[in-house]
């Protein structure tokens, strides 16, 4: 939490340059998940490519790359399937579809935390923080009380199939007082109305939700109880990140119709 609040603060490149590192953590996560359960092989074209988008993106919000030559790389992506005519494979598509996933799961989401990070930038340099600095205090603070509403007051199984641990009084109460948070927040900066921010919460937290699960899913479909094993006692990044790469794509989409 502190290097990533202290990245925000600092300057929008040190945020760029921080979520390169996670980004790829991230993808060599994924790749080894599905390279032991040999489901690929040679994935070094994903942590490439991955990157490859990332900096893109994040050279694009940095304003140190053209939105043409950003649009250029978008044909990369399908160079995946050009290599797969010439690759061997029982199922083709089926690999390819584990290569494309990541591009669009992992590094497009950690590419787009550089455009939140610039929001409020021009030619002066300004930048506003508090945008970036929001999104984290409504995934964190959601995902912190519903663990603790949760354990004290939890019964009913939110989704028992896939994570069977979560319940349906930790997710309300966790996202009841995260719009608290969120409306606070919004009386107290003046960014936004606190009623404007409510609903940028409520919906960003609904998505950090199903990004938990949805990776809660992946890693029961591996078999494996952790993406990594970078931070002992908490996983990989995958595992940190689940809510946020999965939510920040609506919580930009909100940002830029509602500002």
């Amino acid at each position: 939490m502190a290097l990533i609040i202290g990245s925000i603060l600092w300057t929008p490149l040190a945020v760029f340059a921080l979520f390169f590192v996670f980004n790829i953590v991230a993808l060599f996560e994924y790749n080894r998940m599905f390279t032991n359960k040999k489901m690929i092989s040679n994935a070094s074209s994903i942590i490439i490519i991955g990157s490859i988008i990332y900096l893109g993106i994040g050279l694009y919000a940095n304003h140190l790359l053209e939105a043409r030559i950003l649009l250029s790389m978008i044909p990369i992506i399908f160079l995946l399937f050009i290599a797969a005519l010439y690759k061997i494979s029982d199922k083709p598509f089926e690999e390819l579809g584990i290569k494309i996933l990541p591009l669009i799961y992992i590094s497009l989401p950690f590419g787009l935390f550089n455009l939140v990070a610039n929001m409020g930038s021009g030619e002066n340099g300004a930048f506003e923080p508090l945008y970036l600095i929001a999104f984290f205090v409504f995934v964190w603070s959601s995902d912190t009380f519903a663990y603790l509403t949760g354990s004290a007051f939890g019964k009913h199984r939110l989704f028992e199939r896939i994570s069977p641990k979560k319940s349906w009084e930790g997710s309300i109460g966790g996202a009841s007082i995260t719009l608290i948070i969120a409306w606070l927040f919004g009386y107290y900066t003046q960014l936004l109305t606190p009623f404007t921010w409510v609903i940028i919460a409520l919906i960003t937290v609904v998505a950090a939700s199903f990004g938990d699960l949805i990776e809660s899913l992946l890693k029961r479909s591996m078999g494996v109880k952790d993406s990594g094993n970078i931070m002992p006692g908490h996983g990989g990044i995958l595992d940190r990140f689940d809510a946020a790469i999965f939510s920040i794509p609506f919580y930009v989409f909100l940002l830029y119709l509602l500002t």
